[in-house]
């Protein structure tokens, strides 16, 4: 008859205890590293939008693995028997992973306020923009593709912070109206809905922002009242 297997021997239970008070601790740190990824994941997932860099695959990665191998050393002490050396060693070496990856520290922008305070600074400096247009032309473009030209210099190409579900990021675009008291409730987070007047003498930004619950909304002040940016000719 063959010898059984390692992961089949039975083991002594202070052994087996100890195994798993060990590899539980181990496994505890990764989670700890590890847990603000997995959160915002999970954030990511059950909001329709939310902001900031992907979770980082080094982190999360090894957690998950980490789990795993605790699960079956779990499942092997409680048959009485040891599991085998790989998953002990798979632990160990997402421990290692796990704290090599946590030296960038926290990843910064992943709320709902650092998202909104780009979309507000892109929306202001387009309004100077604009109000220096005025003063100087007389009016502004009534073309759309005008404002999004300068939307993109001024973004300088990037996308906005906020992302979908698929960790897309999604682009600043303008939107036009055609009225300012019909705002189209749809607009996505990122998107500065403008109106402008005929003639091109007048001209409203109303930014919109994500919440904090990752549903689009119009940016708001401390007062709560919607943000917008207006500008008019002066004669």
């Amino acid at each position: 008859m063959k010898p059984s297997s390692a992961a089949r021997q039975p083991s002594p239970l202070p052994l087996r205890v100890l195994h798993g008070l060990v590899f539980g601790g181990f496994t505890a740190m990764c989670l700890a590293a590890g847990s603000p990824e997995l959160v915002h994941l999970v954030r990511s997932q059950l909001q329709p939008f939310h902001s900031g860099p992907p979770p980082r695959l080094e982190l999360v990665l090894p957690v998950v693995a980490a789990l795993v191998g605790l699960t079956v050393v779990l499942v092997q002490s409680a048959r009485g028997r040891s599991a085998r050396l790989f998953w002990s060693l798979l632990i160990l070496g997402a421990l290692v992973l796990t704290l090599w990856g946590q030296h960038e520290g926290l990843v910064a922008g992943r709320t709902a306020d650092s998202a909104n305070v780009k979309i507000l600074q892109l929306a202001q400096a387009l309004h100077e923009r604009s109000v220096n247009t005025l003063r100087t032309q007389g009016a502004v473009s009534e073309d759309v593709g005008s404002w999004q030209a300068a939307l993109e210099q001024l973004s300088q190409g990037q996308p906005s912070p906020v992302r979908t579900r698929s960790f897309e990021p999604l682009p600043f675009r303008i939107q036009k109206v055609d009225s300012p008291e019909a705002l189209p409730p749809e607009a996505p987070p990122g998107t500065l809905l403008l109106y402008v007047m005929a003639g091109g003498v007048a001209y409203e930004l109303h930014p919109v922002g994500v919440s904090p619950s990752g549903e689009p909304w119009r940016l708001r002040d401390s007062k709560g009242e919607a943000l917008v940016f207006r500008g008019a000719f002066n004669p």
